[in-house]
C-alpha cells in the first residue's frame, strides 16, 4: 500500500493547549510504548520558520515536571500519552532546534533504591503498596491470591523490583493515563482490529524460530511445615496460548530433542503459588516462537499491550499477533505513522 501523507495531532501542557507559535514551529512529534518500559514521548521545535526568519520559540514555557498529553489520529485524535517532561534539548547553530523529552509517570518508579521486607502479601498487595509509596495510583488485575510468606526488595528501585515480580508471574506493567497497571499477560485476547496485508499494511516482516527451552517446567521449593520439598510442573495447551493458529512452538518442536527446563525458588513454600510461576516461565519461554515487525499509516488503536489479527499472509502466519511495542510518529510533511513490534506464540 502507498504510504499517505494523513493524520494530525494535538499536545496540551498542564492540559491546556500549546500557543499556536510553538504549535506551527513543531516538526515532529514521537510517543513509544513497550511492555514494561515507562512509556516516552518527544517533539522537535523549529526555531526559524520556512522563510529562514528567526521565529523564536520560547523554550521557558516549558520546565522539567510539566504534564504533557499528545494525541495522535486520522479521522478522531486519541490520547497516546499522559507524560511528565523530563528533559529539555535546545540545539543553536544554522538550523536551530528544540527538543522536549518525557516519560510517563512509570518513570518514578526508577528513582532511588530501598531496602523493603514484605511478608504475607500477595503480588497485588505488595505492587499496590510499592507503587503509591512513589505517588502512583493502581490497578491491579488478576486473582492475585498467591500469599507471598517473606518478600525482599533489597537496593532496589521500585521499577526493578516489581518488574522481577511481575517476570516471575507472567503478568505485565502498564500505564493507563496516569494509572499503573499491573495484570496477566494480555497476550492472545481478543484482538482490537484486523489488519490485511497488503491493503492496510505498508510492510511486515515475520521470524519463526523453534523454542529450544522450556516446553515443560519444573518448579522446585522446599515447604518448612511439612519439611519436605515441594514442585509443580506446567500446563499447557491452552487455545488461547495458539493464538488462532493450530499449534503452539513447542508442538511444531516435536520432531526435535525435549526441552524441559527445572528451577528452583526457594523462596516460595507453597505448591499453588509454584504452580502460577511453573504457568509464567513455560508461556514466557514460548513467547519468543514467532516474532516480527510492521509499518502502517497511523493508527492510535495499535499500542502495545494489545493483540491484532494479521490476515492476507498465509494460513500458518494468518492469526493473533500481540503488540510488544509500539512507536507513534508525526512529521509536518510525513504525516501520522504507526510502526509495531510483535509476537504470537502459535501457528
Amino acid at each position: 500500500m502507498p504510504k499517505v501523507q494523513t493524520g494530525g495531532m494535538t499536545i496540551l501542557r498542564e492540559k491546556s493547549p500549546l500557543p499556536m507559535a510553538l504549535v506551527a514551529s513543531i516538526v515532529t512529534v514521537e510517543v513509544q510504548h513497550e511492555i514494561n518500559l515507562p512509556a516516552m514521548f518527544n517533539f522537535t521545535m523549529n526555531m526559524v520558520s520556512p522563510s529562514g526568519n528567526w521565529q523564536g520559540a520560547n523554550l521557558d514555557y516549558f520546565k522539567p515536571g510539566d504534564e504533557i498529553t499528545i494525541k495522535m489520529g486520522i479521522e478522531r485524535l486519541q490520547t497516546l500519552i499522559v507524560g511528565e517532561i523530563t528533559a529539555i534539548e535546545p540545539r543553536f547553530g544554522e538550523y536551530s532546534t528544540a527538543t522536549i523529552r518525557g516519560f510517563d509517570r512509570m518513570h518514578r518508579l526508577q528513582f532511588g533504591t530501598s531496602t523493603k521486607v514484605f511478608e504475607n502479601l500477595s503480588d497485588n498487595d505488595i505492587v499496590i503498596q510499592v507503587a503509591r509509596s512513589a505517588g502512583l495510583s493502581v490497578n491491579a488485575q488478576g486473582s492475585g491470591t498467591e500469599i507471598n510468606v517473606y518478600v525482599q526488595q533489597r537496593q532496589q528501585n521500585n521499577y526493578q523490583f516489581l518488574l522481577k515480580r511481575a517476570a516471575q508471574i507472567n503478568h505485565e506493567l502498564l500505564m493507563d493515563g496516569t494509572t499503573l497497571i499491573f495484570r496477566p499477560s494480555g497476550e492472545g485476547k481478543s484482538p482490537v482490529k484486523t489488519l490485511t496485508f497488503p491493503r492496510d499494511l505498508d510492510s511486515i516482516d515475520l521470524d519463526l524460530r523453534i523454542p529450544t527451552q522450556g516446553s515443560s517446567v519444573t518448579v522446585h521449593s522446599f515447604d518448612p511445615a511439612t519439611n519436605k520439598p515441594i514442585s509443580a510442573t506446567s500446563r499447557s495447551g491452552s487455545v488461547q496460548e495458539r493464538m488462532g493458529g493450530r499449534e503452539n512452538g513447542y508442538q511444531m518442536a516435536g520432531d526435535f530433542p525435549d526441552s524441559a527446563v527445572s528451577i528452583e525458588q526457594l523462596s516460595i513454600t507453597s505448591v499453588e503459588a509454584l504452580q502460577v510461576v511453573a504457568d509464567a516461565q513455560y508461556q514466557a519461554n514460548l513467547n519468543r516462537f514467532i516474532e516480527g515487525s510492521a509499518s502502517l499509516v497511523g493508527d492510535p488503536d495499535l499500542v502495545a499491550g494489545s493483540n491484532v489479527k494479521l490476515s492476507g499472509l498465509s494460513q500458518r502466519f494468518d492469526g493473533i499477533y500481540y503488540i510488544v511495542s509500539s512507536t507513534h510518529t508525526y512529521g509536518d510533511t510525513q504525516g501520522y505513522a504507526t510502526d509495531v513490534r510483535l509476537r504470537r506464540s502459535g501457528a
